[in-house]
C-alpha cells in the first residue's frame, strides 16, 4: 500500500514500473503530468485569488514557473494545494495503470 507521503516524493515513473520506456517517452510522460498538475493547481488557486489577480494571472505572459512563484506569493496554502494535487494525479495513474494491467 502506498501513503499519500510516498506517492508524493516516489518517483511516477517507478511506481508505475515504466522504467524500461525509451527516456523520449519517460520525458513526455513527466511533461504532461506536469502540465495536467499545473492547470489543475492553477485552476484552484484561481479561486482564491482576489478578482484583480486571477485577471492579471489570466492575462500574463507568465512561464510556468513564474505562474506557480506568483501563485505561492498571493495564495497562503499554496505548498498544501500543489501537494495535494501531485498526490491526487499520481493516484489517478496508479489506479488506471491498476484498472488496464
Amino acid at each position: 500500500m502506498t501513503t499519500s507521503q510516498n506517492l508524493f516524493g516516489d518517483n511516477i515513473i517507478a511506481l508505475l514500473g515504466l522504467e524500461s520506456l525509451p527516456n523520449e517517452e519517460k520525458a513526455a510522460l513527466l511533461e504532461k503530468m506536469t502540465e495536467l498538475i499545473l492547470k489543475r493547481v492553477m485552476l484552484r488557486v484561481a479561486e482564491q485569488l482576489t478578482e484583480d489577480d486571477a485577471k492579471m494571472l489570466a492575462e500574463s505572459q507568465m512561464s510556468p514557473s513564474e505562474m506557480m512563484a506568483f501563485a505561492a506569493e498571493k495564495v497562503g496554502n499554496f505548498e498544501e494545494i500543489l501537494k495535494e494535487e501531485v498526490i491526487k494525479a499520481k493516484q489517478e495513474m496508479l489506479d488506471a495503470a491498476e484498472q488496464v494491467g
